[in-house]
């Protein structure tokens, strides 16, 4: 998942909102990118960490075989890079495209991203990607219909 609080709107990229995808390197490059094409927000987002000026800090983690033990590395020395974009409908691409106004955010940058890898059997490069199919993804969705229904309840009261 990658979710981001910006001028005080919440973008939740998740399976069950759209798609998500990931680039995880043993160290030092990760790469997640997410698509929102459900709701009222629209948008693509790209976030991007590089971590090649520090290699990290070995932790222990619980495993299943051998208790705990030294299995996982963690840093706070990132540069992270993190983009969105809007999106819409194309009928013509027959697929949700980015909108060809300027970005919600571009590029914007931090050099203190908290990263982490651990665990196995990721030895080499992870790369997956997530799509979350019905009936799965609307039984997902229900708590947030059902928030979305109260919030509407709430305003029209309010008035």
């Amino acid at each position: 998942m990658v979710c981001i609080h910006y001028n005080g709107s919440f973008f939740e990229a998740v399976p069950w909102t759209g798609d998500m995808s990931w680039e995880v390197s043993p160290w030092g490059k990760w790469i997640l990118r997410g698509r929102c094409t459900s709701g009222h927000r629209l948008f693509e987002t790209e976030l991007t960490a590089i971590c090649d000026r520090s290699p990290g800090v070995v932790l222990r983690a619980p495993t299943e075989k051998d208790g705990l033990v030294y299995f996982c590395r963690d840093s706070f020395l990132a540069d992270v890079t993190l983009s969105i974009w809007p999106l819409q409908w194309s009928e013509e691409a027959k697929d949700y495209v980015r909108v060809s106004a300027t970005p919600i955010i571009e590029s914007a940058t931090s050099s203190q991203g908290g990263v982490e890898v651990g665990g196995g059997p990721w030895w080499d490069v992870w790369k997956g990607t997530s799509r979350m199919r019905q009936p799965m993804k609307a039984l997902v969705r229900i708590p947030y219909i059902l928030d979305q229904f109260k919030m509407k309840l709430k305003r029209k009261n309010n008035q």
